[in-house]
């Protein structure tokens, strides 16, 4: 069987899908990741093929730029605190009206219908000379479903945590609400959810994002990214063990004020347990002097650390709130944005963990690290949550389920 994976330009969405990617590989199927330039190192360092012949978008100025056109019309939700940026630079203003996002939509509009429209035309070409079986994407590629459409293929939504496909609260609908015209070309009617029929859950049972599509259940087998891990961030101490992560997309979004690591090991410097810190390198250089109970550990994956912790505190993201479940770990959510806030929110409501605004002080993020530690029922409910995941279909027999439902 050949199996096409088709990708947006934002990494966490994707990285979710890479060990479905591997388990059909090892079962001798073909993969292949139809992708932007610009992800095709990401996808051969993951042990999966690139094709890249789709133009790059870059995902995190449109994301700001949602911010001020949300904030322009007056939807954008006042609580999430969300400070200014300039959408290209991603630099600080001192106003939302300091960018004019109109004329920036009237400058780019021609040029990003072109693109949009590219990319569609590419996947379909590609598709049309490799004559995949199956189509696999994530839920920011939608228009992956154009070539799964053209060649009469099954098509199916790669969800990359909590966030499903039926989402009311503003920030949380990924679903398109511009089509490109490539749509009528290649006659395709449908637009929006109805694009959707089957989604890949990875998530347990009792954080199942919302969906009307049919769901296809699958363990989550962490992965996030590349990256090397020193022996001793392997051996416990005789400590409680806390890992901290922060990812770097998130100042990119929402700007210097959420690089809150500083506060966080503030918070930790004087507690009395071990504190292993994994960022970026250009992170690393910001934090300046560790405390002394800080290892810090230049882009470690986090899954690779949370077997020997006791709580993870991170921003959010659903690859590492996943990775503490997949683990049975409590974790600790310090979020911005309403990406990041929703999958805390859904965190928490399941008792595994608890939930933050990224702007807390040192005093409440060290109070919550506490009760994580202390409170055992937080460690059990985190426990429950990963032998959920752990009955859950393994990418292996998803695959199996894969090549049955492209077979029939």
């Amino acid at each position: 069987m050949r199996v096409m994976f088709a990708v947006s330009d934002f990494r966490p969405h994707y990285y979710p899908m890479v060990p479905l990617g591997w388990a059909l590989q090892a079962a001798g199927h073909e993969v292949r990741v139809v992708c932007a330039p610009g992800q095709r190192r990401h996808i051969q360092e993951a042990g999966l093929t690139p094709v890249p012949v789709l133009r790059n978008m870059d995902p995190l100025l449109w994301a700001r730029l949602g911010v001020h056109l949300a904030a322009r019309a007056g939807t954008l939700p006042p609580d999430l605190c969300l400070v200014p940026l300039h959408p290209v630079t991603g630099e600080e203003l001192n106003r939302f009206e300091d960018f004019d996002s109109d004329a920036f939509l009237r400058t780019v509009r021609a040029e990003t219908a072109e693109t949009m429209g590219q990319r569609i035309v590419s996947s379909v070409g590609f598709a049309r000379q490799w004559r995949p079986d199956l189509v696999v994407h994530d839920l920011l590629n939608l228009d992956a479903v154009v070539p799964a459409k053209v060649l009469g293929v099954p098509a199916v939504c790669h969800l990359t945590g909590p966030i499903g496909t039926e989402e009311t609260e503003w920030g949380l609908d990924f679903i398109p609400s511009h089509f490109s015209r490539e749509y009528d070309r290649y006659g395709i009617e449908e637009r929006g959810t109805g694009l959707i029929n089957r989604v890949v859950d990875i998530c347990p049972p009792s954080m199942a994002p919302p969906t009307r599509a049919s769901r296809l259940s699958v363990r989550h087998v962490p992965y996030n990214g590349a990256g090397a891990v020193p022996g001793t961030a392997v051996r416990r101490g005789d400590r409680p063990r806390v890992c901290v992560m922060w990812s770097a997309t998130v100042p990119l979004l929402y700007g210097a004020r959420s690089f809150t690591v500083p506060t966080v090991l503030e918070a930790l410097a004087d507690l009395d347990a071990d504190v292993v810190l994994t960022m970026s390198a250009d992170a690393c250089e910001r934090i300046g002097p560790l405390p002394a109970n800080v290892e810090l550990l230049e882009q470690a994956p986090v899954h690779t650390l949370l077997p020997t912790s006791d709580v993870l505190v991170h921003n959010g993201g659903a690859g590492a709130a996943l990775a503490a479940i997949a683990a049975g770990v409590p974790q600790l959510c310090l979020t911005f944005g309403a990406e990041y806030r929703a999958n805390g929110r859904r965190v928490g409501a399941t008792g595994a963990g608890q939930v933050l605004p990224g702007t807390a002080g040192a005093q409440d993020i060290r109070s919550a690290v506490l009760d994580l530690l202390g409170n055992p029922a937080f460690t059990e409910r985190a426990r429950a949550l990963r032998d959920e995941m752990r009955r859950q279909p393994s990418p292996a027999e998803l695959a199996n389920t894969l090549e049955e439902m492209a077979t029939s």
